[in-house]
């Protein structure tokens, strides 16, 4: 039987836009779920596969059986099946043809991110929840920007923000991220020769004043005191309703950091990424039905202004879950 190619499944532009779907998948999920990574992973195959079909959909064929080029070239064959060849043939295909922009070091990471996804189908281990997200998706951001660009697209016509791609790009190759590391020192060094009566005050102090309802509590890196990050938002916020509360979330992108104990302070995600700080954090925001869907009448305002001041502590923002 002879099968009709006039939908021909390896055109750049349809493989391309099933990308599309996937990277809008993955951008409604929280950067910490796992579902976040895996869409990662299957969007960054089918753009690599689109990268390739840019060139030549010829190059996505397997050579084993020729019907596989006669489908690539859009005409009428035997097989119901064509096959194409496996992502790691695409990507060693890639670093030869779009040379010298997709490195080395973009092959390996593409490699290695295939191979998360398949732990994560494959096995009973959820590899994208032991692997945060800001540990590889600056790296990734950076290779779809090098697929993208081979096909005279940009991350633009990609991502909702890409402005925040192109930041955690620049995370990448910024040199000054590296002298953080230096200022922790000399931090460090001031916090360990001050007396053990000061520095139980700093740290009581800290611990009073670093709190989930005023940024994402962490570790200080210099004194491990209780300090505080702040971040810019990123991504789709979710909606949920539990225990009758409307329950909102939002992920977060660290942008800065800061210790009352010792007085480190560190702005950027460049540098909050080289010291461990670089993880995404949500940012929950909890509401009444009435006050969040606006239910109260003139009538009921009184009373709703005294049931939110009953209940304000259930009302604060909180960014440590």
């Amino acid at each position: 039987m002879t099968h009709s190619t006039t939908q021909n499944s390896w055109d750049a532009e349809s493989i391309y836009a099933k990308a599309l779907l996937y990277v809008e998948k993955m951008e409604s999920c929280n950067p910490e779920d796992w579902e976040y990574g895996l869409w990662s992973a299957l969007c960054l195959e089918l753009l690599a596969r689109a990268a390739l079909a840019h060139i030549s959909p010829v190059l996505l064929a397997e050579s084993k059986d020729w019907m596989n080029l006669m489908y690539a070239l859009k005409k009428p064959i035997a097989s119901p099946s064509p096959k194409s060849i496996a992502i790691t043939d695409v990507f060693n295909r890639l670093k030869s043809l779009i040379a010298p922009e997709f490195t080395q070091e973009d092959y390996n990471f593409c490699v290695i991110h295939i191979e998360r996804r398949n732990a994560e189908l494959h096995a009973g281990e959820t590899i994208f929840t032991k692997d945060k997200a800001s540990e590889w998706l600056p790296k990734f951001y950076k290779v779809c920007k090098v697929l993208l660009e081979s096909t005279g697209k940009s991350l633009n016509d990609f991502v909702d923000d890409s402005n925040h791609a192109l930041e955690l790009i620049d995370s990448l190759n910024d040199s000054a991220a590296k002298s953080v590391k230096q200022e922790i020192n000399a931090h460090t060094t001031v916090w360990n020769s001050k007396p053990t009566a000061e520095k139980e005050d700093h740290l009581s102090h800290a611990t009073a004043w670093a709190i989930p309802q005023s940024g994402h509590v962490v570790e200080c890196p210099s004194c491990i005191s209780p300090a505080l990050l702040q971040g810019k938002p990123f991504g789709e916020v979710k909606t949920e309703i539990e225990d009758d509360m409307v329950i909102q979330r939002q992920a977060m992108l660290p942008s800065s950091f800061e210790c009352i104990a010792c007085g480190l302070k560190i702005s950027g995600f460049s540098k909050l990424s080289h010291c461990g700080l670089g993880n995404a954090f949500s940012h929950r925001k909890t509401y009444s039905p009435a006050k969040f869907f606006d239910l109260y009448t003139e009538d009921d305002l009184d009373e709703a202004r005294r049931e939110s001041d009953y209940h304000h502590d259930n009302f604060e923002d909180f960014f440590n879950e």
